[in-house]
């Protein structure tokens, strides 16, 4: 009886392997399928972003390509390349190399000297639209090479006691914009150089650097660094050879004394003692007044020798415009091109910026005992003497620099922004994906 009682329940199970295999064939078919999907999904995400990845690399070397181009079309004289007011754009003209999928837009300008472009990418698979578009800001190059306070191609020397600091007449805050104010605060931008001999002596104080240029036989500037100077920034610093005459004294061009030999204001806007100047020389007595009138666009005044004499007071009025004087020595390689002897002061309130002096000469520019100058004296051929308590606002650009014991030299940093030298060179700003 039992027998069949246990054969009955075998029975009743029949097809029950089946059932479970069948089940276990669907469940490995689903995760079979699965995988597939999840395979296929991932190879594609893995090929869209392979692509997109394409695309930004087309794009980054569209923008390599352009900059590159438009520096190259720049060095070539190749004309309207770049537009030239803010806010007006140009065609951007160009092939794009092979193997390469960009397209670039019109070339703006932003800005003063600033321009802005986009570049688009494409990954070239006909089968995914993929893109990327990078947004580009870049500089047309611009220099500005009168950044120190002294500079003298073939020696800069510092004296015991000798002193540069640096304000910033262009600040808005008293305490940097006047040496003389009781809490005044230096800039620390009071940098000497020279190609050929950087000199300073025990106690010289320099607030910055001291900067090593090259001779221009490509051999290293000499090291005459005293011990005992005392420097704000670093004594030493290496830059390369550096332009002796940058603004192109001798070119022809704006800063070449002669250009103003025939066509300047001696005779309406030079007076000694209320009587206008006649001639190209100004030649005084001790304690005379002397004075030079700006004009709107600025009053140019060219002069082949100038000698202030003890007590003398040179006025600079630039109420209506900055003032220049352009010195011509004709040739001459001895003697003083400009004297300001003991005590005269030259410039007695308006800002080194306003005025500035400019010479051909190998003649020397001298500041005597206790002179006082405020301006910018840019003499690449001559030699630039500051007498012992002598005191200069401004700037000194010459073939050598002496600055003797007690005299003090006070940058102004507002110097930095008056000479912007353009070059071909660009120089990338920013750059964004901005899809």
């Amino acid at each position: 009886m039992k027998y069949f009682q246990c054969t009955n329940i075998l029975k009743q199970q029949d097809g029950s392997a089946m059932v479970i295999a069948l089940m276990m064939m669907a469940l490995l078919s689903i995760i079979g399928i699965n995988a597939v999907t999840i395979s296929s999904t991932e190879q594609q995400i893995s090929v869209n972003a392979e692509t997109q990845k394409m695309a930004f690399y087309d794009a980054d070397s569209g923008v390599q390509y352009t900059l590159g181009s438009i520096e190259n079309a720049l060095e070539n004289g190749v004309p309207n390349v770049l537009p030239t007011s803010i806010g007006s754009s140009v065609a951007y003209t160009y092939g794009t190399p092979a193997g390469f999928f960009f397209n670039i837009s019109n070339i703006s300008m932003t800005g003063s000297n600033v321009y802005s472009f986009t570049s688009t990418g494409n990954s070239g698979n006909a089968h995914i639209d993929a893109q990327a578009v990078i947004s580009v800001t870049f500089r047309k190059g611009a220099t500005n090479p009168i950044e120190f306070a002294a500079f003298g191609d073939e020696k800069l020397d510092t004296k015991n006691g000798g002193t540069t600091q640096s304000y910033d007449s262009s600040s808005a805050d008293p305490t940097k914009n006047d040496p003389s104010h009781p809490s005044f605060q230096s800039t620390h931008e009071a940098d000497v150089g020279s190609n050929d001999w950087l000199v300073t002596h025990n106690g010289a104080m320099i607030d910055g650097d001291g900067v090593f240029g090259e001779q221009d036989d490509g051999s290293a500037t000499q090291d005459g660094i005293h011990g005992g100077t005392i420097f704000y920034g670093t004594a030493g610093v290496d830059a390369g050879r550096i332009d002796p005459d940058p603004l192109g004294i001798n070119s022809g061009g704006v800063y070449d004394p002669t250009t103003y030999s025939a066509s300047n204001d001696n005779a309406t806007h030079a007076t000694i003692n209320g009587a206008f100047i006649a001639g190209d020389t100004i030649s005084t007595s001790n304690g005379d007044n002397v004075t030079l009138t700006g004009k709107v666009g600025g009053s140019n005044f060219y002069f082949t020798s100038v000698e202030l004499k003890n007590n003398v007071t040179l006025v600079i009025n630039t109420t209506l415009g900055p003032v220049n004087i352009f010195l011509d020595g004709g040739g001459a390689t001895t003697g003083t091109i400009f004297d300001a002897k003991n005590s005269s002061i030259t410039n007695t309130s308006g800002n080194p910026t306003d005025f500035s002096i400019y010479s051909n000469s190998a003649q020397k520019i001298d500041f005597k005992h206790g002179s006082e100058f405020r301006g910018f004296v840019y003499a690449p051929l001559g030699d630039i003497d500051m007498k012992n308590s002598s005191a200069v606002y401004g700037a000194l650009w010459g073939k050598t620099v002496d600055i003797k014991n007690s005299g003090t030299l006070y940058y102004d940093a507002a110097l930095s922004d008056k000479y912007i030298v353009t070059t071909n060179d660009v120089s990338l700003l920013s750059w964004e994906e901005v899809q």
